[in-house]
């Protein structure tokens, strides 16, 4: 099997790191030792090196170290002979001993022994003279009601099968959900959150009808989607009580489908719900939880790591929300540059991410950058992402009150504040912008413009 470089084992320790912090616990370390393994096609040794995050020489001075700790003779170890080790050579028994008490597991999970222990066929116990007994009374005992058996099978499969619900109805529902979600930037908050409501409730009543299994759990696939779209509008209408009721819905009935994606989805919603509502803290514990829900290399995946990193640069978690920027880079080249869609991801979303990421760190020089980045692309079509154009504005406009430009912050907070379709956030972030300018240019003419503008755009809100 070919071997990845050291990058790959990176990017899979930074993605841990953005969920956890920057110690991780021991059972996600033998995780990651696994992951690796499996992905990068490296030996069980290195892997569980890897997953900790250190150097051949960083790995030789913790082995030292931990056996110093023990009270274990002191013994030297070469970086020469660590390689040696990860490349197969063989190691002695003492060495494995102290390798197995550096990564707190056993000799088998590092590729020093196998495990023979085994395994007993399901069931266990002598099932063939079951079967012969079984063969050869059937048919004397069986024969008499195997026409009435029959029929009672075929019964039961029918009325399984029975089911007041059209092909039709799921697939009009399915087609509205998809053009909420493709749209959604389109509507305006109060408006769609009218039509999803009304669409939320008529599946109620649908779920009344008798249907098959898989209709069912269709019905509960489209009411997590309704119902995230309703926790996103109510967010974009300051409904904060609505938004984290509605993920709260959407969550149940997406996990009762069994649509982990959604339920991913669900998480997101509620960290912006939080993160908007200043609680970070809160608001972490749903994007760790998100995270860890959503498949790899989806679109929620990315998004979720955006989250991790600016609620945990909101927190002053520096190492934390570098990993995941570093995530976040990695996954946004996968995706568009710009598309629509409440559930999509792109660059420019990361870029824009990024920039709030830099401003809580006080690096305000890249979140300028970044802002800039991002509002270049934003612009080239507005209507495609306008909250998110907005707050990338804002941004800016943080950023460059920073820097000592405040005609300019009020230009980029103006422009923001002016956005046609109205959300709660615009305002929370331009308040954001109006405390930086009370703050650091207080008798500034520009400022007590931008102050009034911004507390009309609240009473039109």
């Amino acid at each position: 099997m070919p071997t990845h470089d050291a990058r790959c084992a990176g990017e899979i320790r930074a993605r841990a790191v953005a969920v956890h912090g920057g110690v991780l616990p021991l059972a996600v370390l033998h995780d990651l030792a696994r992951q690796i393994a499996a992905c990068c096609g490296h030996g069980l040794l290195k892997s569980a090196r890897l997953a900790r995050g250190w150097t051949v020489a960083e790995a030789v001075a913790q082995l030292l170290q931990a056996g110093k700790a023990a009270g274990l003779p002191e013994r030297g170890v070469e970086v020469r002979a660590w390689r040696r080790w990860e490349n197969g050579q063989h190691i002695g028994a003492d060495y494995q001993d102290r390798l197995a008490r550096l990564f707190q597991t056993g000799p088998v999970q590092l590729g020093f022994a196998v495990d023979y222990t085994p395994h007993p066929p399901d069931g266990g116990g002598d099932r063939t003279n079951r079967r012969d007994a079984l063969r050869l009374g059937a048919g004397a005992l069986l024969a008499p009601v195997v026409s009435s058996a029959e029929s009672e099978a075929r019964e039961l499969t029918r009325r399984s099968e029975e089911t007041d619900l059209g092909s039709s109805s799921i697939a009009y529902l399915k087609q509205v959900i998809d053009d909420y979600g493709r749209n959604y930037s389109r509507y305006g908050a109060d408006e769609l959150w009218q039509a999803a409501h009304r669409d939320r409730r008529h599946i109620a009543e649908l779920l009344g009808l008798r249907m098959t299994l898989s209709q069912r759990r269709e019905l509960y696939v489209a009411v997590a989607w309704l119902s995230l779209t309703l926790a996103w509008t109510s967010h974009d209408r300051g409904d904060i009580r609505a938004a984290l009721a509605y993920a709260a819905d959407a969550r149940h009935h997406a996990d009762e489908a069994g649509h982990a994606e959604a339920v991913a989805w669900t998480w997101d919603v509620e960290a912006t719900t939080w993160l908007y509502d200043d609680q970070p803290e809160r608001a972490l514990d749903a994007a760790r939880r998100g995270a860890a829900l959503a498949p790899a290399e989806s679109a929620a995946q990315t998004r979720l790591v955006g989250q991790l990193a600016r609620i945990h640069a909101r927190l002053g978690h520096v190492d934390a929300a570098c990993a995941a920027l570093q995530v976040l880079g990695a996954q946004a080249e996968r995706h568009p540059l710009h598309q629509p869609g409440l559930f999509a991801a792109d660059s420019v979303r990361a870029w824009s991410v990024a920039a709030t990421s830099n401003l809580w760190l006080g690096r305000y020089e890249q979140a300028r950058s970044y802002a800039s980045q991002a509002l270049e692309v934003y612009e080239q079509e507005p209507q495609i992402s306008p909250t998110r154009r907005a707050i990338t504005a804002l941004d800016l406009g943080i950023a460059c009150a920073r820097l000592g430009d405040a005609d300019q912050a009020v230009a980029h907070g103006l422009a923001a504040i002016s956005t046609q379709r109205y959300a709660a956030a615009i305002v929370t972030r331009g308040s954001a912008l109006g405390a930086t300018l009370e703050r650091i240019y207080p008798s500034a003419a520009v400022v007590g413009e931008f102050r009034a503008s911004l507390a009309e755009r609240k009473s039109a809100g």
